[in-house]
């Protein structure tokens, strides 16, 4: 094993990685680094101390938390009841959360090309904006030769926080995905919700 390694993985890799997102042409990589680097393997360790801790509190639905696809697979397989809003960005939805919802998934789609740091910005009318720095950027799949090519959807995927969803009254919502650039933010969506408490 190397004392000081010298082509780190990143955080996102070594995350995805342990989340089982990383894409399938990485992972032999991936796995051969880790066996070699006793730095990243231990970057791992703590990644992953800390990525259970996560995992439990976003499967309760602890907090507002931007999830993969393997988080979404893992919620299914534990028989957790899922309500999904799908909103194309400019768009609106009309939600609620029941009783019986483990779990709220909102899929913010956009169109991510050329996008590389994206933050995430929510405001409930009457109460100060929360942003969400650097979440991970949708990848966008490299367009076909053959035209015409019709835009793929790709999607900010949002767990929201079950407990303060419960907790809301009627209003709305309005989130953001903002791309940070030298000259200030730069919209990428922006996604209305209007709340209705659930009446039972």
């Amino acid at each position: 094993m190397s004392a000081r390694c010298r082509e780190p993985l990143s955080r996102e890799a070594l995350a995805d990685y342990w989340f089982g997102d990383a894409p399938a042409t990485l992972q032999d990589r991936i796995d051969e680094h880790l066996i070699a680097c006793g730095e990243c393997s231990a970057r791992l360790g703590e990644l992953a101390e800390t990525g259970e801790g996560v995992r439990r509190l976003a499967g309760r639905g602890a907090f507002d938390v931007v999830v993969g696809p393997s988080f979404l697979e893992a919620a299914g397989r534990q028989g957790l009841r899922v309500r999904e809003y799908v909103v194309p960005a400019g768009g609106g939805v009309d939600c609620t959360v029941t009783p019986d919802d483990d779990l709220m998934i909102s899929r913010l789609q956009g169109d991510f090309r050329g996008v590389a740091r994206l933050d995430l910005v929510a405001q409930a009318e009457g109460r100060p904006e929360q942003r969400m720095e650097d979440i991970p950027v949708p990848p966008v799949p490299p367009v076909p030769p053959v035209p015409p090519v019709a835009p793929v959807a790709r999607e900010v995927v949002l767990s929201g926080a079950m407990p303060v969803l419960r907790a809301l009254g009627p209003g709305v919502v309005r989130l953001r995905l903002l791309a940070p650039e030298p000259g200030g933010d730069r919209l990428v969506g922006e996604y209305t919700f209007r709340h209705t408490p659930y009446a039972g």
